[in-house]
């Protein structure tokens, strides 16, 4: 009887043994595992910071100015973008409109032809063409992303550079259905620019 005890009694030591080596074994692995939520935010702040930094060195420090929807006719809009090592800044105003069926002799092929005379000032440190400034696409309620073009007599090519701080004057002619109100855009859900955008109707234009 007495043999069965003890040997009842060396079992249960040898479970409790057991037993307590298997949990000191788990607590030290627990404590071994990081936070997980530590972790995951610390990846977070390090794909922020490279993202960051990758943003930095494609587009350059830009600093851009605010959005500046909604302007009208004779408004002037201050527009900056940048690429690399590449930053240009304009200001670009709106001094009038005109709404035809015919440019020169070559009638509209998709409704009438619209006429913006602009002026390009150029703020950027070095000289520029005049393309580099005049990103402007026209929409109007029946289409959108109009670009703008040359026709002899009507619309001729900018001319040279425009110097630091100078600026030029002339015109953008599009090409597009006819509507009653109209937006000439620029820079519209780009990362490297800001928008712009001038409203008018086909009453203001002239």
């Amino acid at each position: 009887m007495k043999k069965r005890i003890m040997i009842t009694l060396t079992l249960l030591i040898s479970i409790l043994a057991i037993s307590a080596c298997s949990n000191s074994a788990q607590n030290e692995e627990v404590s071994e595992t990081p936070d997980t939520e530590e972790t995951m935010t610390e990846s977070s702040g390090d794909a922020e910071e490279e993202q960051k930094d990758v943003d930095e060195s494609f587009y350059g420090d830009l600093d851009l100015p605010e959005n500046q929807l909604g302007l009208s006719i004779g408004d002037t809009a201050h527009w900056k973008y940048g690429y690399q090592d590449i930053i240009r800044e304009f200001e670009i105003t709106l001094n009038s409109v005109e709404i035809t069926e015919t440019a020169g002799d070559e009638p509209s092929q998709e409704g009438n032809y619209v006429i913006a005379n602009v002026t390009l000032k150029n703020l950027s440190e070095v000289p520029v063409v005049a393309e580099d400034g005049l990103g402007l696409s026209l929409d109007n309620e029946n289409a959108s992303g109009f670009p703008w073009f040359y026709i002899d007599g009507v619309a001729e090519e900018w001319p040279g550079e425009i110097q630091p701080n100078e600026s030029q004057t002339g015109v953008l002619l599009y090409d597009v259905p006819a509507g009653n109100s109209y937006s000439l855009v620029s820079g519209e859900s780009s990362a490297n620019a800001n928008t712009i955008s001038f409203e008018f109707t086909a009453d203001e234009a002239e």
